[in-house]
């Protein structure tokens, strides 16, 4: 206290940045820029919001404000060898066909010329792709 201030009056951040919620906001702005049919849908993963098409999850945010998208198993490798993305472990099992890309950087990258915008697209497609059942 030697400057004079009490510590528990010194001033709060009110207004805490929610990674999570920014992860969020940022997921619904680049899903209105998928093709509107097949339409997407909203749904949970892992206690994370996120999207789905013809009832198959292509993307959620993790807990932590990141993209989390299912991709084919040789462009998530891709990803992690350009260290553009990062596997996603669940538990001790390294999910195959699902990448992590991190808010921090799409928050660097232009608006809508980030990773995220691109990966989502793919994840789309890729889903499309997939077999219903």
């Amino acid at each position: 206290m030697a400057d004079g201030v009490d510590p528990v009056d010194d001033p709060v951040d009110d207004d805490p940045v929610d990674d999570y919620a920014i992860g969020v906001s940022a997921l619904s702005a680049l899903v209105a820029k998928l093709p509107a049919h097949p339409p997407v849908t909203h749904g949970r993963m892992f206690n994370g919001d996120g999207v789905k098409v013809h009832g198959k999850m292509f993307a959620f945010i993790g807990r932590n404000g990141d993209l989390v998208a299912k991709l084919p198993h040789d462009r998530v490798r891709d990803l992690v060898a350009r260290r553009s993305g990062d596997p996603v472990v669940m538990g001790v099992r390294t999910m195959r066909e699902w990448v992590r890309l991190s808010a921090e950087a799409e928050a660097e990258a232009e608006a809508g010329a980030g990773a995220w915008s691109e990966v989502l697209f793919e994840a789309y497609s890729f889903a499309l792709t997939r077999p219903n059942g």
